[in-house]
């Protein structure tokens, strides 16, 4: 039998090294999110993916882990892997599911994936949770506008504008919606409101050059449309919106090739296609 003092030292002897392991397992934990920072300084996104898996599997039960899987949601939907950026987006609600931050970005991703019922869903838990959530009621409002559903659109639109009189959004958001409704004049006045204090946003511009151009104002259409290419060349938007104004003053050449230059920044051919046809059935 062994003696009682043995006893206490093999004890002794498992308590230590129990405690050794703890330690090791919690540096572990550290380094591999320390390592984390380090790959996205570096902007190496699948390093910061694997460090982040890694300290997830170091310890599965630490209380942290909530913002270690918001932030590994984020790296993997910036390389793409939006399906497994769902997955950690609503693992880590599982740990906090009252975070607005998390339901908010998981509302993103959904919109992008073009899961618009789901976004909503998220972006109204959001909103449940903070009623004076500025940044869901607009995107929220957006997405219903996608849908056609003007009712609902409005109601955000307003009611963001009833927290924050000053909303910039809460202007685009209605600008948006009176120019999807005919009302031009009204969506012009509102774009003109948020251009005033915010001169270099090129989707401003882009807005109120559509109204201009549904109203027949080639010319000014034609002065916010260079604007907003001046500002963002990248937006295929703008070009077909700027080929459909020169169509219209005669210049033809220069329309099509601005329409070709669209799809090489992205647009559909097959829908650029479609547009050409449009303008050259209305000679």
């Amino acid at each position: 039998m062994l003696t009682l003092a043995v006893v206490m030292r093999k004890t002794a002897t498992l308590l230590i090294l129990i405690c050794v392991c703890s330690v090791l397992t919690a540096q572990s934990y550290s380094e591999f999110i320390n390592r984390s920072f380090d790959c996205i300084a570096k902007q190496n996104w699948s390093c910061a993916e694997e460090s982040l898996l890694a300290a997830l599997r170091a310890e599965p039960a630490n209380p942290q882990n909530a913002l270690i899987l918001s932030n590994l949601g984020t790296i993997q939907r910036r390389i793409g892997k939006n399906a497994d950026a769902i997955k950690s987006y609503t693992n880590a609600l599982m740990i906090t599911p009252r975070s607005v931050t998390l339901l908010k970005n998981r509302a993103s991703l959904y919109a992008i994936m073009d899961s618009t019922d789901m976004a909503i869903r998220d972006y109204s838990s959001a909103i449940a949770l903070d009623s004076k959530e500025e940044g869901a009621l607009y995107d929220r409002g957006m997405i219903y506008l996608e849908k056609k559903d003007t009712a609902s659109a409005r109601y955000d639109f307003e009611h963001l504008l009833k927290i924050n009189p000053k909303s910039s959004n809460a202007r685009i958001g209605l600008a948006t919606l009176m120019k999807y409704r005919n009302y031009y004049k009204e969506a012009i006045d509102l774009y003109t409101q948020v251009i005033t204090l915010n001169k270099d946003m090129a989707s401003l511009y882009f807005g109120r050059a559509e109204a201009y151009f549904y109203m027949g104002k080639i010319l000014l259409a034609k002065e916010d449309v260079k604007k907003a290419i001046e500002l963002n060349n990248s937006d295929p938007l703008a070009y077909i919106l700027y080929a459909k104004i020169k169509w219209a003053q005669y210049e033809k050449d220069d329309a099509i090739r601005d329409l070709d230059k669209a799809v090489l920044l992205g647009a559909s051919k097959e829908r650029v296609d479609v547009i050409k046809e449009e303008l050259r059935r209305h000679k």
